[in-house]
C-alpha cells in the first residue's frame, strides 16, 4: 500500500482500490460494486457478454411473433375496461414479457426488453389512432358533452400502453449496477 496507484480511466486520480477479478487500479467513480467486490466496467461488461453469447437474431423475431399478437388482442379489448386499465396494464405488460421471454427458452437477450415494449407499444397503436380520431371529430362538432366522452378512450388506451410497455420494460431489462 507504499505505491501510489492511478486510475486506470482516470490517470490524474489518486486510488488505493483495485478491480478484484482483473487487479487494475480503479477510483470509486470507475467502481461497480458486486457481491462479491468491486470491479472495473471492463469486467462487468466481459461478464455480462457471457449471458448474451447464446442468444441469436431469430430469437428476438420469436419474440416478436409472441409479442404483437398478444400486444395487439390487449391493446385492443383493455382500454374499453376504463379504470381496470390501471390495474390490468401493468399485469399484462408482465404476462406479455413473460410469454416472450418463455418462447426462447428464457435466453437474455441484450435488447428484449426493447422489442417486447415496442410490440406492446405497436399492439396499443391502432386503438390509440382510433380513439385520437373519435376525439377530434367530436371536437369539431362544438359539443362538449360529446367531447368530454369521446376523450376517455383516448385516455384509458394512453394509460393501458404505459402501464403495460412500463411493466414489460422493468420486468426484462437487465439490471444496470
Amino acid at each position: 500500500m507504499s505505491e501510489t496507484l492511478y486510475c486506470v480511466n482516470h490517470p490524474t486520480t489518486e486510488t488505493y482500490l483495485r478491480c478484484n477479478r482483473c487487479g487494475q487500479p480503479i477510483c470509486p467513480k470507475c467502481a461497480v460494486r458486486t457481491e462479491v467486490g468491486y470491479r472495473c466496467r471492463n469486467c462487468i461488461n466481459q461478464q455480462q457478454q457471457v449471458f448474451y453469447s447464446e442468444f441469436r437474431t431469430a430469437f428476438y423475431a420469436i419474440a416478436v411473433a409472441v409479442a404483437l399478437p398478444l400486444g395487439l388482442v390487449a391493446g385492443w379489448l383493455v382500454p374499453d375496461l376504463g379504470w381496470f386499465a390501471l390495474f390490468l396494464g401493468p399485469l399484462i405488460g408482465v404476462g406479455i414479457a413473460e410469454a416472450a421471454s418463455w418462447a426462447v427458452r428464457r435466453r437474455r437477450g441484450q435488447y428484449m426488453w426493447l422489442v417486447v415494449a415496442g410490440c406492446i407499444v405497436l399492439g396499443g397503436l391502432p386503438k390509440v389512432v382510433l380513439s385520437l380520431l373519435l376525439f377530434t371529430g367530436s371536437l369539431s362538432k362544438l359539443d362538449a358533452t360529446i367531447g368530454f366522452i369521446n376523450a376517455w378512450p383516448l385516455v384509458w388506451s394512453v394509460v393501458y400502453l404505459f402501464g403495460a410497455a412500463g411493466a414489460a420494460l422493468t420486468r426484462l431489462r437487465p439490471s444496470r449496477r
